[in-house]
């Protein structure tokens, strides 16, 4: 007995000593050349089940008591936080795996504690990064500011996972999305959506939604919004679960963009992907992503509802960073409801417009009708469109969506003003083929998606009375004599300002003749002489003078704009200094700069700028690829029927418009000839399905006839119909459901 127990004590033992990782000694460290070389000590190391921390010399074995904060830290609370996200990332999830026979299963992951050794050599300084060592385990380098919590480390985690990626799970030259600048960009949107996984309430953070929802309307893998993208995986963890994520890694394939991969994986055609991509464009005035998670007080809670939590932050505490969260139409001259989209606004591959309209009809139901037609001539092998209606409740969460719509035509919508407060038009980029930019090869070299509209029974944002734009920020303050915009008690405005009405100015100092006009918004700074600020530029604590003009989407906060320069497009400038006849447009962001030139782009090698370089306008990296467009005439822009408020009954009261009662789908939509009908019967009973003409006239029976649960799908040969707009109707008993479809 005594023998079998020691056995048995031995076999766990052994057992436990095979399941313990072990310390990789990475080669770089006996390189005289490495920074770290002849720098590790045992003496100062700490070791958890997963991760092995080091740390130097300045501060000593014990670096939980060292006499500088900001170099404080305690190991075992930084491992304890990692082992947090390891649990999560790995064990849970198994974003990579951690069988005995793999690397990350064989040896613990690395952190190197930066800032921490008596050293001049600037390497051993950085904040926070991940990489790997030797080309076997992954590592991170963090200096002692960045693991106080787990925000830094979840986020540096997931990058070290994705370096794991590379070399355990897909390994070979450019895969894991490696080693080439178009999927660059998702290395950081996909590090905030995993630290999501971890830390939840973290789903969302105001520093990275204040630049999503200023740049949303750039190209999804653009680097002027590359921390932010991630909504979109959200998205597609709601549609095809979060194993389809860590795929998306594992079995990228050489130089693949991210979303050539999802749509390999999906078997989709581009168009197919562009429907898909459609359905999270179409979440974004909602920001209606549902994955659940239960908190530490159990109240149960999703990733959207903490994005409109954070936004509502934003709103209060931040409300510059809302200045271009909603696309401004510009209005075609001559007439009273046509609109486009100017070169600061259209948006570029995958990017999205958010448009809210406001109802001019007086009945609770609000019938609004569109008719959008694309500028396909500025980039016609490649422009595509898809857009479609969002009513949100008062709290701001999701209501209602319309179908989608595909191609040039009039699509209507009604807002139920008694159920329903807000109604938008989201209209997204969905080019004809995919296409890899280098990383920040700039503005210019975007393609662009203009198209136009005209609205019948709304007004677009911009466009509503002005003493109700924007009304969330217009709080103790008056209306300016010159100009009627709307000045808070704590702005001092001379009398000599022209101040346009649907201006706001909400602290500061502005004199002589300066203008602030069309949406433009000042808070703080100096704003004095010939200055201008206008169209829906935003300055903030910046110093103006001179001629100086911002205008377009330019954003200014903190630094000066002196002399005749111009700041304009979609620039956002931090603290600059910007002098002489100095142009900064396009998507630039640029530090301070006197020397006359055009500057449209991010400096970066690629697009041949460096800053404040003085290149002019007509320098290659400043022509546009996009080709200039004209405004349609009244007549092609002219609606078939003139449309109205209310929107048909159908002959019922309250048709149920839920479409997920019975799942029904209609495709293709539009449709030139056979449409596939498809519903979900959840017991057996008769289902008639109709069509209707937009009036509410009964055109067809397509079934009427009893059914068994299960899911159908049935064919229909509209090409009988005329092109228009019409109704499809599947009732079982009182329940109905309405879903309209396009015949072309």
């Amino acid at each position: 007995m005594k023998t079998l127990l020691l056995q048995a004590v031995l076999f766990l033992c052994s057992c436990f000593a095979m399941g313990q990782k072990t310390l990789f000694i990475p080669t770089e460290w006996s390189n005289p050349n490495n920074e770290f070389y002849n720098k590790i000590s045992d003496s100062r190391k700490y070791e958890s089940t997963n991760f092995v921390l080091y740390w130097g010399d300045k501060v000593g074995t014990n670096p939980a008591a060292y006499s500088d904060a900001a170099l404080r830290f305690t190991p075992k609370s930084v491992a304890d936080t990692l082992e947090h996200s390891f649990k999560r990332f790995v064990t849970d999830l198994k974003f990579v795996s951690n069988a005995p026979t793999t690397n990350v299963g064989k040896y613990k992951i690395i952190i190197m504690v930066m800032n921490t050794w008596n050293s001049t050599d600037t390497r051993l300084e950085a904040f926070a990064h991940a990489s790997s060592f030797s080309n076997v385990i992954g590592a991170m380098f963090v200096h002692p500011q960045a693991t106080r919590d787990g925000g830094a480390l979840s986020h540096e985690f997931a990058h070290t996972l994705q370096m794991m990626m590379r070399i355990q799970e897909n390994p070979g030259n450019g895969t894991a999305f490696a080693g080439y600048d178009w999927a660059g960009p998702f290395f950081e949107g996909h590090a905030n959506f995993m630290r999501a996984q971890a830390y939840p309430q973290w789903a969302e953070i105001d520093g990275t939604l204040t630049r999503w929802i200023q740049t949303r309307h750039f190209m999804w893998s653009s680097n002027r919004h590359h921390y932010t993208n991630f909504h979109l995986m959200y998205y597609v963890q709601e549609k095809d679960g979060f194993d389809f994520t860590r795929r998306m890694w594992a079995e990228s394939k050489n130089q693949e963009h991210p979303l050539e991969t999802i749509k390999r994986l999906k078997g989709f055609t581009q168009e197919q992907l562009n429907d898909y991509l459609w359905g999270y464009a179409q979440r974004q005035p909602a920001f209606d992503y549902p994955i659940q998670w239960t908190s530490q007080i159990n109240n149960t809670s999703n990733f959207g509802k903490k994005i409109r939590e954070v936004y509502k932050l934003i709103e209060t505490r931040m409300p510059r960073y809302t200045s271009r969260q909603y696309t401004l139409l510009t209005k075609v001259n001559g007439t009273t409801d046509q609109y486009y989209t100017n070169n600061d606004w259209a948006p570029q591959d995958y990017g999205m417009n958010i448009i809210p309209l406001y109802p001019t009809c007086s009945e609770t139901q609000k019938k609004v009708t569109i008719k959008f037609k694309g500028h396909s001539e500025v980039n016609p092998a490649q422009a595509g469109w898809r857009y479609g209606f969002v009513t949100t409740k008062t709290d701001g969460s999701i209501s209602r969506y319309s179908p989608m719509y595909n191609s040039d035509g009039e699509a209507s919508f009604t807002l139920d003003s008694s159920t329903e407060a807000n109604i938008f038009l989201v209209v997204f980029a969905a080019p004809k083929s995919h296409v890899n930019y280098n990383m920040d090869v700039g503005y210019p070299k975007q393609r662009r998606y203009p198209y136009e509209l005209k609205i019948a029974n709304a007004n677009p944002e911009g466009f509503q009375p002005a003493a109700n734009f924007r009304k969330f920020l217009k709080t103790n303050g008056r209306i300016h004599a010159n100009g009627g915009g709307w000045v808070s008690n704590s702005a001092n405005v001379a009398s000599t300002v022209y101040v346009g009405p649907y201006a706001i100015v909400r602290s500061g100092t502005i004199s002589g003749n300066a203008r602030i006009d069309g949406y433009a918004m000042v808070e703080g700074g100096n704003i004095s002489g010939n200055a201008i600020v206008r169209d829906n530029a935003c300055v903030y604590n910046a110093t103006l003078s001179g001629n100086a003009i911002v205008e377009g989407n330019g954003w200014m906060e903190g630094g000066s704009v002196t002399n005749s320069a111009n700041i304009k497009g979609n620039a956002m400038l931090f603290a600059g200094n910007f002098g002489n006849s100095v142009v900064v447009g396009g998507d630039a962001e640029i530090g301070s700069c006197s020397t006359n030139g055009v500057y449209l782009q991010f400096p970066y090698w690629r697009n041949g700028r460096t800053e404040c370089d003085g290149k002019g306008e007509s320098d290659a990296s400043n022509i546009d690829i996009n080709t200039a467009f004209t405004n349609f005439s009244a007549a092609s822009m002219a609606f078939s029927v003139t449309p109205v408020c209310a929107s048909p009954t159908l002959g019922i009261s309250n048709p149920i418009l839920d479409t997920a009662n019975y799942g029904l789908s209609i495709f293709p939509n539009p449709t030139a000839g056979n449409l596939t009908i498809s519903f979900n019967q959840k017991e057996q009973e008769k289902v008639t399905i109709s069509v209707f003409d937009a009036n509410g006239r009964k055109l067809d029976v397509v079934t009427s006839q009893n059914y068994e649960a299960g899911q159908y799908e049935i064919q229909y040969n509209c090409s009988k119909l005329n092109q228009g707009v019409y109704i499809l109707r599947i009732q079982t008993g009182k329940n109905i459901v309405n879903k309209s479809f396009i015949k072309q």
